[in-house]
């Protein structure tokens, strides 16, 4: 039986990403809880797609991995877009939601009776932005896909004896191996799902709306190209990291494969940081969490005079 430190510590490895944001980003905010679980969701939904391709691909092409990775990535991808496409027509009913309600708050306000429900209002609007929803379906996603890639291969393990070892990786445990994949690829998919925000946020855009110079963090315009080039990154870089594993079928190919892979979440990272993360909110979020702040900063001041 695989050691119970080795197990704990793999699991650890493999699912800390997804435990780290659940707990200090999601946790405490059912707003962020239902984005987590419906992106979850919207996750084992890509996965069933691809299973039923697979279902009708002859077991003589079973080895053939273009065969087997390209339609996984292209449903992954496409119902990221759906789940962002669905959040963003919930978001607007909500937001429309909380209009009518500051409107009737107002004037509760203006007859004398107040009851700080705009401060609640204030607080709903703050949590929805592209940011912590997109960290959340992130988080959701990227879970699934690791519990998916990493789940059944730790919870056999506990019930085998011995550890596992396999020709791809024949120096290190494949509870090790395997965890090492899915903690990268949970980084990755975090990543990937905040592009596809940015991406779809401004897919229906046709003008830029932030008018910034050409340089770090503005390297994909805040505009409907800008959008649609988001996206296709992340359908590139998916398949460039799904294709990096391939080494792992050769004797000791985790040697490339784990660096390969290991590369393109930092370039992905990289791009992200250098392509959007100056206009990364919208306009309107943007302002809202500026005013938020500048509100704060006043309350702050005044408190100490």
């Amino acid at each position: 039986m695989t050691s119970a430190a080795l197990g704990f510590g793999c699991a650890f490895l493999a699912f800390s990403p997804m435990i780290t944001l659940l707990l200090l980003l999601s946790y405490q905010k059912a707003q962020l809880i239902i984005v987590v679980t419906t992106s979850a969701f919207a996750f084992l939904l890509s996965a069933l797609c691809s299973s039923l391709i697979w279902l009708a691909v002859p077991s003589s092409l079973s080895d053939n991995a273009p065969l087997l990775i390209i339609p996984s990535v292209i449903f992954q991808a496409a119902f990221r877009c759906g789940f962002v496409a669905v959040y963003h027509r919930v978001e607007k009913a909500i937001l429309t939601s909380i209009h009518n309600h500051e409107r009737h708050a107002a004037a509760a306000n203006a007859a004398g009776n107040n009851d700080g429900t705009m401060n609640e209002s204030a607080r709903l609007r703050l949590e929805l932005n592209d940011v912590s929803c997109g960290l959340a379906a992130g988080t959701g996603f990227g879970g699934m896909h690791a519990i998916m890639l990493y789940g059944t291969l730790l919870a056999s393990e506990q019930r085998s004896l011995g550890t596992l070892y396999q020709p791809g990786c024949s120096f290190m445990p494949s509870l090790v191996n395997s965890a090492l994949m899915a903690f990268l690829f949970s980084l990755l998919d975090i990543v990937l799902m905040l592009f596809t925000f940015y991406g779809m946020r401004r897919r229906l855009q046709n003008e830029e709306l932030h008018n910034l110079n050409f340089g770090w963090g503005t390297l994909i315009g805040d505009s409907k190209e800008g959008g649609l080039t988001a996206i296709g990154i992340t359908v590139i870089a998916h398949l460039s990291a799904a294709f990096s594993t391939v080494p792992n079928r050769a004797d000791d190919g985790c040697l490339v494969a784990l660096p390969l892979l290991f590369g393109i979440v930092v370039i992905t990272a990289v791009v992200f940081m250098g392509g959007v993360s100056s206009h990364y909110l919208p306009v309107e979020q943007q302002r809202r969490m500026e005013s938020r702040q500048n509100s704060t900063a006043e309350g702050n001041v005044s408190h100490r005079d």
